[in-house]
């Protein structure tokens, strides 16, 4: 995993500083930092990017390229469950993602939302509602945005439901 995705996740998950002055900031992060649960083996996902084909196009394994021993094991993705232990986020998994080679190139946060206790709607909408939950987005490359997905009642006297986005995408901003 790369540095910057753990100051990234220091940043969403810090307490507001008492100013912005970067000793202040790092503060705060650390906080956040500290208290964070030990990695272990059973939240963390490795793998190693295979060769395909796509199209007329053939894209190498890692262990194609040259300079790769053929038997090499070393892990050129990682997804990781990581555990805050404070009152805020206390029970709440971040995942992060990172790997070489990958089929779309990003980085972004997203807060999945859970659904609140005493589902009011399940015998109109069924588990659909549980399925699908409500996410906010923070993408910051490529194409800047933040984006809500939302589930909400298609107009009408029915009782179904859709999803849309609430989207702020810089470039067009």
């Amino acid at each position: 995993m790369q540095n910057h995705l753990l100051q990234i996740l220091a940043l969403f998950a810090m307490e507001t500083p008492v100013s912005l002055d970067a000793e202040d900031i790092r503060n705060e992060k650390v906080k956040v930092l500290r208290p964070m649960q030990q990695l272990l083996l059973e939240d963390v996902i490795v793998g190693q990017y295979k060769g395909h084909n796509k199209g007329s196009k053939s894209y190498p394994a890692y262990i194609d390229d040259p300079t790769v021993p053929k038997d090499s094991l070393t892990p050129t993705f990682a997804a990781a469950a990581l555990f805050i232990n404070n009152a805020r986020w206390d029970g709440v998994p971040f995942l992060m993602k990172a790997g070489k080679a990958l089929h779309t190139k990003r980085a972004e946060i997203r807060v999945q939302f859970r659904h609140v206790p005493g589902n009011l709607y399940k015998r109109n909408f069924g588990t659909d509602l549980d399925k699908a939950t409500n996410e906010l987005v923070l993408r910051l490359q490529p194409d800047e945005a933040i984006y809500l997905k939302i589930n909400n009642k298609v107009p009408g006297l029915g009782m179904r439901l859709d999803r849309s986005d609430l989207n702020l995408l810089y470039r067009s901003r």
